[in-house]
Order: C-alpha cells, then structure tokens, then sequence
C-alpha cells in the first residue's frame, strides 16, 4: 500500500526521506481504505517507519500490531529532496544521475538497485501468511522490478524509469508461492 498524500505530494516535491505527515486528504485515502479492507484479516501489518506510512497504516487498521522497518522507506533523493522534477532537472548532477539512476545514487542519496536491494531483503525474509505493508511509490516499483524482471524505460518529464505509476492511497497486491512471485493487481484504490 502505498501511503496517502502529504502536502508535498500536492506540490509534486520529492519527499524520499523527508518526514511529512499526511495531510487531510491522505487522511481520507487512509479511512477509505479502511472501509475497502474490513472484515480481512493479515498474518502481520509492515510499516515504514516514516510517519506518513505508519499513520496510513494506523488509519487504515487500527489497533493492529504495527511491524515497522527501515527497509521499506522511500528512496533516499538526497539532494533532490524537497525538489520538484522541474528544480531536478536544473540540478548539476541530475543529467549523469537520470542517464542510469540503477546503479547512480541520487547526489547525496541511493540508487535505485540500492531501494531493491533492501526491499528484497525485506520481502525474501516474510514468512508464509497474509501480509500488508505500508511504504513508498519508488520503493514499492522497485520491488516490483526487481521481483520481475521489469524493464526500465526512461519515461518524458519523469525522472524515474518505470512505466507504471502509483497514486497517493493505491494498494499492490503480490502473491509467493513456493518462492515465485506473481503480480495479482497493481494500483488497485
């Protein structure tokens, strides 16, 4: 599940770290999204440790134990904190960076396969059961790329490669069986 809005998504700023809350209408997509799952229940709920993942997750379900991990925040901008694409694109080092962001960290941030990395770290050590985590845009498409194998495509006015996008409030909904991953639903609200 991605987390809902945050004032700085309304003003289209890259946040990657940067601890926002959310805002009302994150506040909304949250309380929605507790209608949408009542009645199911999960084995165990993940969080981010960022507060608009875990107030996502604590609006969403409350009183359900709350797991919370490092690993699955938001990819580290770095110098592109608080920037919007435009702001980015003026940046020195954002050409070299937007050539391959893969395998170039961000100035003073991660690289997306670094996002991968601990991402899958994460998802490899779940055991078996019903899981729902609460994370980030980038870091939950990172996965997915990872998981399969999904080409990057440099995308017009986008600096991030992948061709699927996901909205403020959207859940992924992923299966593992015998080790194999399978996508069921993307960008599901």
């Amino acid at each position: 599940m991605r987390h809902g809005t945050t004032a700085w998504n309304e003003d289209g700023r890259w946040q990657g770290l940067t601890d926002n809350p959310l805002g009302p209408q994150g506040e909304a997509q949250a309380r929605a999204l507790r209608e949408k799952l009542a009645g199911q229940t999960f084995d165990a709920v993940w969080s981010s440790d960022l507060q608009r993942a875990v107030q996502t997750a604590e609006l969403a379900l409350p009183g359900q134990p709350l797991r919370l991990d490092p690993r699955l925040r938001e990819y580290h901008f770095g110098d592109f904190e608080g920037f919007t694409v435009p702001q980015m694109q003026g940046h020195a080092g954002f050409v070299h960076w937007q050539a391959d962001p893969w395998p170039h960290p961000a100035p003073g941030g991660e690289s997306l396969r670094g996002v991968a990395r601990r991402m899958r770290a994460w998802a490899d050590e779940l055991p078996d059961g019903r899981v729902i985590a609460f994370s980030h845009s980038v870091a939950i498409r990172t996965l997915m790329v990872d998981l399969f194998a999904t080409p990057l495509e440099t995308q017009e006015n986008y600096p991030i490669p992948y061709r699927e996008r996901l909205k403020n409030g959207q859940l992924v909904t992923l299966r593992r069986e015998k080790g194999e991953w399978t996508r069921e639903a993307v960008g599901d609200s």
